[in-house]
């Protein structure tokens, strides 16, 4: 009789994370756990304690899900090294064959640790390089350091944008035939279109007019996203559309000057911040336009979220957004930092409805480049693919 195969062992995967906040690298992570089949992978994920996803983490059928108090986002060299040593232990005890980490202090502690570990495999992800041109040079310097040796300790690099990759490249970060891109997929049967009622719905429950013209942003309140530039934006349109509404969902360490800059510009009656919500396809289902202020970006997952809502996007043209949007095509982008080319590009829309139905059109197609099943496949061939070597 012919001898059966032996079904072979699952490989040991684990997922690092600084911190499970609303974001699209945390969502990312979340829907590759969760979309991985079992049967191929036991998964571990490893993230700092204290996010507003960690209930969702734990909710994750067959992950084991590790919230580690140790893990923060803030550079703290002696307690870092502490957890490069506890990680690497981890490694060794568990027998981990892949370590897949994502964003810039989880992928330096996760790959130093698993260099010490001897893991087999070593993927990171590349959200956004932590190093741009806003920053002082001593500060551009280290960081891209600290990328180029994190690189040689990487089997593959995944990067959510070729703008990523090429910037990667460009600072000697890492050999080209280590880079995949994959961009970041959403789970867009979420983000269907709205109806009528939706829109009023929204509008309703934030204090607006069923009627007024509303325009939100996504994003967290970081200086990255610039959301103060968003706010000034606003006033400026209000000022040739009164009837014009502003949401702005987030939350982070510039709330305090964003409320600043509301309060500055009399905008208290016309712009509500939201906070973090987790009903953000609810209340884009009221949008009428998304704006995304951003200074640098990878490629921000709410420009798919709001391709498959059949909204109308304006957003900075940085990195990979300008993959995302073309131009007077799918969207309109305007320069970042500029928020009069900002409220110049919305008013044309807001009074031009046809001009923004035309993009909205243009653009929805486009969505399934960004769907989920692209990207857990291509994650998958990146975990199982051959090592490229030195």
């Amino acid at each position: 009789m012919p001898t059966e195969d032996k079904k072979q062992s699952p490989r040991r995967l684990l997922v690092m994370i600084t911190k499970l906040e609303l974001g699209g690298a945390q969502q990312v992570v979340l829907h590759t756990l969760r979309g991985l089949d079992p049967e191929r992978y036991e998964r571990w994920l490893l993230a700092g304690q204290g996010g507003l996803l960690d209930a969702e983490a734990r909710a994750l059928t067959g992950v084991r899900v590790l919230l580690w108090p140790s893990l923060k986002h803030s550079i703290r060299p002696c307690l870092d090294l502490l957890m490069v040593a506890r990680l690497a232990r981890f490694l060794r005890k568990e027998k981990i064959d892949i370590v897949h980490t994502h964003g810039s202090k989880a992928g330096i502690l996760g790959r130093a640790a698993a260099c010490l570990a001897r893991t087999p495999r070593v993927v990171h992800t590349i959200h956004g390089w932590p190093f741009h041109d806003r920053q002082p040079a001593l500060l551009q310097w280290l960081y891209i350091r600290l990328e180029r040796w994190g690189a040689r300790r990487t089997t593959r690099l995944i990067a959510v944008s070729e703008a990523t990759r090429q910037k990667g490249l460009a600072n000697k970060i890492g050999r080209p035939e280590q880079y995949s891109v994959i961009y970041p997929g959403s789970d867009l049967q979420a983000f269907s279109p709205g109806e009528e009622t939706d829109r009023g719905r929204v509008r309703a429950a934030l204090g607006f007019s069923p009627d007024a013209p509303l325009v939100g942003m996504v994003a967290c309140l970081k200086s990255q996203k610039a959301p103060e530039d968003f706010v000034r934006a606003a006033a400026l349109v209000s000022k040739q559309r009164p009837d014009a509404r502003f949401l702005l969902v987030g939350d982070g360490e510039r709330r305090p000057a964003v409320e600043a800059e509301i309060r500055r510009l009399g905008l208290e009656q016309r712009l509500v911040l939201t906070g973090w919500r987790q009903d953000v396809p609810r209340l884009m289902r009221g949008f009428d336009l998304l704006a995304l202020t951003s200074l640098w970006e990878g490629l921000p997952c709410v420009l798919a979220q709001a391709m498959a809502s059949r909204i109308p996007v304006v957003a900075t043209a940085v990195d990979g957004t300008q993959e995302a949007i073309q131009d007077g095509k799918t969207g309109r982008l305007v320069p970042p930092g500029d928020p009069p080319a900002l409220a110049a590009a919305l008013l044309e829309l807001l009074n031009h409805p046809e001009q923004a139905m035309a993009l909205q059109q243009a653009a929805w197609p486009l969505a399934g480049k960004y769907s989920l099943a692209t990207m857990l496949e291509k994650t998958r061939a990146v975990y199982e693919a051959p090592d490229t070597g030195e």
